[in-house]
């Protein structure tokens, strides 16, 4: 099997800057990048009006949403989602909430992946922007829940906004546990890596990453391109 498959992580910045506009324009874009899977985080969601949602009408993906940060936005009573949007099909195979009140509620999704042949277990979280400590903990508790799945899938990967550094502490735990990652280009508007595309595998794959798509959010879409031989 020679198989590509276009993985690709976004922040979508809630209801922030030239908000829905922005969405609608990147709607036109998403459909003309190809991507084979979407995490997003930040996904807002109200009675009104759904980002992931709204994109999604178009791709015409399968759609698992799980639903953090409610509050009021704008005086209206939305959330901040974590959601994965898959060409292929996908299964919810657990949720983990790491907080759960009003202030910092965050969380993570792990997905199945089936394509093909191929089994991905996705990981697709935001981290605390509170402390190192914080991010740590939700590491930890995210290796923990799926060591469990390693042996039953081909590839694993670890995506998201993880408010951490290169350097940092929390992303030396996640390479300490067997994940890899190649992006060097900035991921955010302050000139900063920030989010990710880990994977680890024992498949012979070649990936490949770079950031698309700058002018939809204060974070940059990071795509990584994985080719199993």
């Amino acid at each position: 099997m020679n198989k590509k498959i276009k993985v690709a992580t976004f922040n979508i910045w809630k209801n922030d800057g030239d908000f829905p506009t922005r969405i609608y324009k990147l709607n036109d874009e998403l459909r003309q990048k190809n991507f084979d899977i979407i995490c997003l985080q930040e996904d807002y969601e109200s009675k009104e009006f759904s980002s992931g949602k709204h994109l999604n009408k178009s791709l015409d993906f399968n759609y698992i949403s799980t639903r953090t940060r409610t509050k009021k936005r704008d005086n209206k009573l939305s959330s901040s989602n974590l959601t994965i949007l898959s060409k292929y099909k996908i299964k919810l195979i657990d949720e983990i909430f790491f907080e759960k009140n009003e202030k910092e509620e965050r969380a993570c999704q792990i997905i199945q992946v089936e394509v093909k042949t191929k089994k991905i277990l996705l990981v697709n979280t935001h981290l605390s922007h509170i402390s190192s400590k914080h991010r740590i903990k939700q590491i930890k508790a995210i290796l923990n829940a799926i060591k469990q799945y390693y042996s039953f899938y081909d590839v694993t990967m670890f995506c998201g906004d993880l408010n951490a550094f290169p350097n940092s502490k929390e992303i030396q735990l996640i390479k300490e546990n067997g994940f890899y990652d190649d992006n060097v280009q900035f991921s955010h508007k302050d000139g900063v890596i920030i989010d990710y595309i880990f994977y680890k595998s024992d498949e012979n794959i070649k990936v490949s990453s770079k950031i698309v798509l700058k002018d939809y959010s204060d974070h940059y879409c990071l795509l990584s391109t994985l080719r199993f031989k």
